[in-house]
């Protein structure tokens, strides 16, 4: 690249990422609303590239990670199950449980575990 080229970058929709993931897992925006603990129309919105913020907006950004990194681990097909099943990385709890306490850290080392064939 010269002096003075631009390069051109897609913007980054977290909102997006959060829709397309929670799509992917709870298979409707209205289930992922109620597992967020947000309003349906947040979803909406938040597609539309708003932020949702508070615990809710927490949850649909770290689940947005955390599909983003098991696709990279697993095929499509298998994430709503790795995150609907008992994990025993997690102390058996699933790890959508544990996303929606809050601890995406946890669950992404589980993840980590996962990919390492590190099983507890």
């Amino acid at each position: 690249m010269t002096e003075g080229e631009k390069t051109e970058t897609a913007p980054v929709n977290i909102g997006r990422a959060a829709v397309d993931a929670g799509h992917l897992v709870f298979g409707t925006r209205l289930a992922l609303a109620k597992w967020a603990g947000v309003l349906s129309s947040q979803t909406t919105r938040l597609e539309n590239g708003q932020a949702v913020g508070g615990e809710g907006g927490w949850r649909l950004a770290v689940l947005a990670a955390v599909v983003t990194v098991l696709l990279t681990v697993y095929d499509a097909e298998a994430v709503p199950g790795w995150l609907h099943g008992s994990n025993p990385a997690l102390g058996y709890r699933r790890p959508i449980d544990v996303l929606a306490d809050g601890d995406g850290a946890t669950v992404m080392a589980a993840v980590q575990a996962g990919r390492l064939g590190v099983f507890a």
